[in-house]
């Protein structure tokens, strides 16, 4: 199979640093935080993967061989909006598809304008080529490209207006789909592209700032500073997972797996391919050899739908007074997750190395305890990442396990309650690593 590329090599752009305005210390000493005064002449680039106070990162390969989970942070320019991006990844069979993904993703999605544009060709271009390189399934979402677009166009809790902040309205519902399979078909013009990864794409961009050009903790309008709206963009491939804890302490999976048992997948292959799902000797449904119905890569099954389309899922977060001021309560319980208004705590996201092994309150929990019992100056968010990590090594996880724990303004603010304390001692007291490997 021969696959034409669509596109020019672009230089990559997107930066992985985050650039701060330092303080003019010239004008010390002040007492308050809103009298300080930006430094007209120094800016500060951090780069996001050494900022351990704001994401933390930590990755182990348990005990494979290799360890085939990925992740990475960057900031992209999208039309002018400054849009972070953290990302995570799992592989399977090899790192061909990973490398790729991270050399590549965050530029095309940067660079896909033209692909959204209506009346350019590209879009239908790019689908064209799958229907005609790759065929089966693609053949027939080609003759219904019309009402797919319109389909990733029509998310339901989309975010395109507020009543007090106007049009907020991105092109990120068409921008990731297109980017993502854009992604998937260059990586098969490389020499081993039939490996594959699953994954799951975050996007924060800030919408309005109360205090804007103030220290608030620094004088940009990011999203982790106080007085901020913000919006959230998931775009997610498999069974890689995000998990927003609210100002509660509650956790909130924003991912569902793509695995053959997910109704929304089933419903989708079931009218093109239902031959191919069957039940592995461990009484698991797969669809024919592969648990993720959709990943990058994987070219030996594109043309039975397996597929690199992202679900894409977008939600309002940040500070709460601003919120419960810029938004109407209906807005509020639309946009926001879990109807409760902003200050959220923290972010998530994992592979299913995790996920297999302890439940998405279980991760909030070894987070929060962690920072409750250590202090706020201690329990960075890279501590927990790796706590999270170190736990279920320790309660004898065997799948590659990767976290990232992004801070959020709520940070540090939940109610000293461990929902699954107990739950995760019996955990601990049950394993045995004499059994591991045995039988």
């Amino acid at each position: 199979m021969v696959c034409v590329r669509l596109r020019h090599e672009l230089p990559r752009r997107f930066s992985t640093s985050v650039t701060f305005t330092s303080i003019d210390r010239t004008q010390f000493p002040i007492r308050l935080s809103k009298d300080l005064k930006p430094n007209a002449k120094c800016k500060l680039r951090v780069p996001l993967m050494k900022s351990p106070s704001h994401l933390g990162h930590y990755s182990s390969r348990m005990n494979r061989r290799y360890n085939e989970d990925r992740y990475s942070a960057c900031v992209l320019d999208l039309k002018g909006r400054t849009t972070f991006n953290f990302n995570i990844f799992d592989g399977h069979g090899g790192d061909q598809c990973l490398t790729y993904l991270l050399e590549h993703l965050g530029k095309v999605v940067e660079e896909s304008s033209l692909l959204c544009a209506e009346d350019d060709a590209s879009r239908e271009g790019l689908i064209k080529q799958y229907a005609k390189n790759i065929g089966g399934y693609w053949r027939r979402w080609y003759k219904q490209r019309k009402q797919n677009f319109e389909k990733w166009a029509a998310v339901p809790i989309q975010v395109n207006k507020l009543s007090k902040l106007g049009d907020v309205l991105d092109d990120l519902l068409l921008r990731l789909p297109l980017s993502f399979l854009q992604t998937d078909y260059d990586f098969f013009n490389e020499k081993d592209n039939k490996l594959g990864s699953t994954c799951t794409s975050v996007y924060m961009e800030t919408l309005h700032s109360e205090l804007h050009g103030e220290f608030q903790p620094v004088f940009e309008s990011y999203y982790f500073n106080r007085g901020t709206v913000n919006k959230l963009t998931v775009a997610h491939v498999g069974d890689t997972k995000a998990i927003m804890v609210d100002k509660n302490g509650d956790a909130h999976p924003l991912t569902i797996p793509h695995h053959p048992l997910n109704p929304t997948e089933s419903s989708r292959l079931r009218r093109y391919s239902a031959n191919y799902f069957m039940t592995d000797s461990f009484g698991e449904e797969r669809f024919i050899s592969l648990a993720n119905t959709r990943a990058f890569g994987d070219l030996n099954y594109k043309e039975v739908g397996v597929t690199a389309e992202p679900e894409v899922s977008q939600y309002i977060f940040g500070d709460s007074s601003t919120i419960s001021d810029k938004l109407t309560p209906q807005e509020i319980k639309d946009h926001t997750v879990g109807g409760l208004g902003g200050d959220e705590s923290f972010l998530v996201l994992c592979t299913d190395g995790i996920t297999n092994e302890i439940t998405d309150q279980e991760v909030a929990d070894i987070v929060m305890t962690n920072f409750n019992m250590r202090g706020h100056q201690a329990a960075t968010p890279q501590v927990c990442a790796e706590e999270v990590v170190k736990f279920v090594e320790y309660i004898g996880g065997d799948d590659n396990a990767t976290c990232l724990v992004i801070r959020m303004s709520g940070w540090g603010h939940w109610p000293v309650i461990d929902r699954t304390g107990q739950l995760r001692q019996e955990r601990l007291s049950a394993y045995s690593p004499r059994e591991r490997g045995s039988g």
